[in-house]
């Protein structure tokens, strides 16, 4: 992605924190920030990098969080559609996961590219895995991708396979995020990984016995994010 900066209240928004306890927490070196003329701005690739490594912590300090700000409205419903979404694929690899999402990406947008897509995928992984905790990996380029709109995409394998999490776990979940705006591509990101924290969630999709099924399992949840 380009190095892209956001404010404080756009992290705000992205993470589901008060403004306040982002400020907090840079001051604290706790996130990957720099002050320029007195004001916090945070780059959108260092943020992704610090989510990655924090994502389970990040539920402590929402619950210590007196004031976090709204999760305003749903942003993957209406996006997230069962033409993007593959159960139980016969994929063995990452390379052939990231071919899947790729191609996935394509029939839900007719603009993108998928061989272009897959290109910027491997190169982002070559950056350092995409794999989480929980056998879930959220693929997404190394630069935006030209297209209509914001992308979601899933893939779910028969198996675990390897996909470089650290731990050395195995992921069967996969998420593909692609958005045309480096902000909003961070936004759907924290938004989807929000989501993903939940266990319940994560049963529930893996038992899911069709694409339909599966999409209304993410809205479900992130209508329940949005009400809280």
């Amino acid at each position: 992605m380009a190095a892209r900066t956001m404010t404080v209240k756009e992290l705000a928004r992205t993470l589901h924190l008060s403004q306040s306890e982002v400020i907090r927490m840079a001051e604290r070196d706790m996130l990957p920030g720099q002050k320029v003329r007195g004001q916090w701005q945070f780059r959108t690739g260092e943020v992704w990098n610090w989510l990655q490594e924090n994502l389970q912590a990040l539920e402590e300090h929402r619950g210590r969080d007196r004031h976090p700000a709204e999760s305003e409205k749903t942003i993957l419903s209406g996006v997230f559609k069962e033409i993007g979404v593959l159960l139980d694929a016969p994929a063995k690899t990452k390379s052939s996961v990231l071919r899947a999402v790729a191609d996935l990406a394509a029939g839900v947008d007719p603009y993108i590219d998928p061989a272009a897509l897959l290109e910027s995928l491997s190169e982002r992984e070559d950056q350092g895995s995409t794999a989480l905790e929980a056998g879930i990996a959220v693929p997404h380029p190394a630069r935006p991708q030209y297209s209509e709109g914001p992308i979601l995409a899933a893939c779910r394998t028969a198996q675990g396979i390897y996909f470089g999490e650290r731990g050395g776990g195995m992921s069967d979940l996969f998420f593909l995020v692609c958005c045309p705006e480096p902000e909003q591509h961070l936004l759907f990101l924290g938004r989807l990984c929000k989501l993903l924290l939940n266990a319940e969630l994560l049963d529930a999709l893996r038992a899911a016995d069709s694409a339909g099924e599966f999409v209304d399992l993410i809205e479900s949840a992130e209508r329940e994010l949005c009400a809280e």
